[in-house]
């Protein structure tokens, strides 16, 4: 195994960005946020990243995938960190400006790194797959304790979140800098030129693609989905009276989920893309009807989400992979700005209803979102 996969795959395993996940919200909550400035935030962050997605997937192309890997560490540190020691709104503010540089960052960097450095290209989805699983099972056997350790002290799990990264920043520290382009470039002028080639030829790669346009719309609806239902759990919980020691151990059956789905993630490569795409899409639209129904047994649908993230990501990257030939960076840059659009316009929208309405209205209308978009995508396959 050659030294760039062993540090690259360390670096996947200790970058544990969901530990906060099971605790985020409901310490925003307890911090005075409402259910409306919540997902502003997750707004701003959306819209932040439009504006910086592609630019960063064009200087990673450029300069080089470690880079852009090194500085999405950094900037999810100092996100932890303005907020444990300074909780107020603006330093949520300050804090989602960070998350979304992180994002940016490591968005398309990580996947097209680990696809060059490998011998045998179609080996990728099994790799990605299974470097998530670790991340996920690592995730939530830590999570177990979380809630717990949330009710000792609130900034606790900022801290394990903080170490666990710093682990991750070393072995970034050490990738060998694999970029896309090898050629010297002169003069800013040049450099200029390349950006904007790039980026244009990434546009130009997505739309006269009809299978990459039809994966980059999915990827929007998916994104919009998951974010949607993800964001309510916790405040579906205190809904439900469950005590938040207790969420912790939630999330980490959710984790152990997703683990082993994303173990499993290549078995799902023989099947029909688009038939199982659109399935992943259904499952997404009956999760929050079913949370809707009073029944505690509905609840165990929560997993529903869990799956499709254990699974989706790495399958959909391996097919966007195989359709393009360079850029990929770029074009992985272009569609996580594209997947954040419905995000900016509809997620303030769904905060407004959960303080105006209540959560089960806003369940209802996320449901009729989804199920839209699914006719649309069926009607726009090719």
């Amino acid at each position: 195994m050659n030294r760039n996969l062993i540090y690259f795959k360390w670096y996947k395993i200790a970058f544990l960005t969901m530990l906060i996940d099971p605790i985020f919200v409901i310490y925003a909550y307890s911090e005075g946020l409402s259910a409306n400035q919540i997902f502003i935030l997750t707004s701003i962050e959306s819209v932040l990243i439009i504006l910086l997605e592609v630019p960063t997937g064009v200087i990673s192309d450029l300069f080089g995938y470690k880079i852009s890997m090194v500085l999405a560490v950094l900037c999810f540190i100092i996100s932890n960190i303005m907020i444990m020691i300074n909780p107020t709104f603006i330093s949520f503010i300050i804090c989602e400006i960070f998350m979304a540089l992180y994002k940016v960052c490591a968005s398309g960097a990580d996947e097209a790194y680990l696809y060059l450095i490998l011998d045998n290209k179609n080996d990728f989805t099994k790799i990605s797959g299974r470097l998530d699983s670790v991340n996920f099972m690592i995730t939530g056997v830590i999570s177990i304790g979380i809630g717990y350790v949330y009710s000792l002290n609130k900034q606790y799990p900022f801290v394990l979140s903080i170490a666990a990264c710093v682990l991750a920043l070393v072995m970034a520290l050490k990738l060998e800098n694999v970029k896309e382009y090898h050629q010297k470039i002169k003069s800013a002028k040049q450099l200029s030129g390349e950006f904007i080639q790039n980026i244009r030829r990434g546009f130009q790669l997505i739309f006269l693609s009809g299978k990459l346009r039809w994966f980059v719309f999915y990827s929007a609806v998916i994104s919009f989905a998951l974010i949607a239902i993800l964001e309510t759990y916790q405040l579906f919980f205190s809904m439900r009276h469950i005590p938040v020691e207790y969420f912790g151990i939630i999330y980490f059956f959710m984790y152990v989920v997703s683990s082993i789905s994303g173990r499993l993630a290549h078995y799902f490569k023989r099947f029909n893309e688009y038939r199982m795409f659109i399935l992943f899409l259904i499952l997404l639209i009956i999760t929050p009807l079913f949370m809707l129904l009073p029944a505690k047994i509905f609840i165990v649908t929560i997993i529903i989400p869990r799956i499709v993230i254990g699974i989706y990501p790495s399958i959909m990257k391996e097919y966007i992979n195989k359709e393009i030939e360079t850029d990929r960076a770029t074009i992985f840059s272009i569609r996580s700005l594209l997947s954040k659009l419905p995000q900016v316009v509809l997620l303030p929208y769904i905060g407004c209803l959960i303080d105006g309405r209540g959560l089960n209205n806003a369940l209802a209308v996320v449901a009729g979102i989804l199920f839209v978009s699914g006719v649309i995508l069926l009607a726009d396959r090719k």
